[in-house]
């Protein structure tokens, strides 16, 4: 899960001619905007000295700001603005010579649609992100088409969350948004939350003994429908993909130990239509494929694995 998720200040540039009037290697004056069609960069830094929010554009790297949340209310949306959190050592094994994580309950407005959060760090468990309160949720996404990636998901508090993302118009939205390169752990009650928010792409993730569900259908307003979860790993979670009665959804090439006694704590689509389930790897034998996962008239279940062989039919 590399870091290298943010262009570099000429990306999507012609090479050597000026972009914007009066701003050009003939002035040396940086216009502050990055890759097409002209997004900015938002820095957040908690560990830096020098951060703050009143006042601060946060487009300059050595006075970064010190909350995502500022970073948030200086976006723009649909301009391609892209928040850069600097990396933090919270991680236990570490020298904790920047130990501030991240220490919000962030939640993304519907007008600030289109922007990008991202952990710049070599590897997720190096940009830690934790919610404040008992029950709290790190990042509540009510906009549409946001994408987030690079941090660890975690809570000193109990019954903490992840990541939540609704739709409930006309205030919340919430629909498309993408989670990937992400960890979710074992201090956590769930990892991504979905209620009623469709077209949302949820892969290359790992989600460890979570305690109530990592990926779940929390089913307020709806469902989930049309989501993609992908390529993910999943490790010790009490539930895995919990998803009843969504429809239109492709779950496939994920890697999923879980209790291969426990009962719909793998994938559950029950209730559910249209769907597609397949080349999954499952720590279940095919007999207990039918007790871990449901069900048969959901969708298509094609060419999963289990610790056994592969199951020729659906999961009852």
């Amino acid at each position: 899960m590399p870091a290298g998720n943010v262009p570099g200040g000429n990306y999507g540039y012609a090479r050597g001619q000026s972009q914007v009037l009066g701003f050009g290697y003939d002035t040396a004056i940086d216009s502050h905007m990055y890759g097409a069609p002209g997004g900015r960069i938002y820095y957040v830094d908690p560990n830096n000295a020098q951060a703050t929010d009143g006042g601060n554009t946060g487009q300059d790297p050595t006075v970064p700001l010190a909350t995502i949340a500022a970073a948030i209310v200086l976006c723009r949306p649909y301009a391609g603005d892209t928040i850069v959190v600097g990396a933090n050592d919270l991680w236990q094994y570490s020298a904790h010579v920047r130990p501030l994580p991240i220490l919000e309950e962030v939640v993304i407005p519907p007008t600030k649609g289109g922007i990008h959060i991202v952990g710049m760090a070599t590897n997720p468990l190096a940009c830690s992100w934790s919610p404040t309160t008992i029950g709290g949720v790190a990042l509540t996404i009510h906009a549409m088409d946001v994408l987030v990636e690079g941090f660890t998901f975690s809570s000193a508090l109990a019954n903490g969350i992840g990541i939540l993302i609704e739709w409930d118009a006309p205030t919340d939205y919430g629909e498309n948004s993408t989670i990937r390169n992400c960890v979710f752990d074992s201090s956590l009650d769930y990892g991504i939350q979905l209620d009623y928010c469709w077209y949302c792409q949820i892969y290359n993730n790992y989600f460890e003994g979570v305690n109530v569900a990592a990926i779940f259908n929390l089913s307020v307003k709806g469902d989930p429908d049309f989501t993609h979860i992908h390529n993910n790993a999943f490790f010790g979670n009490a539930l895995t993909i919990s998803l009843p009665t969504t429809d239109a959804c492709f779950i496939y090439a994920n890697r999923i130990y879980a209790a291969a006694a426990g009962a719909n704590n793998m994938i559950n689509l029950t209730g559910g239509s249209l769907n597609t389930v397949a080349d999954n790897y499952l720590s279940c034998t095919i007999a207990q494929y039918d007790t871990t996962c449901s069900d048969a008239t959901s969708g298509a279940w094609l060419f999963n694995h289990c610790s056994d062989g592969s199951p020729v039919a659906p999961p009852t």
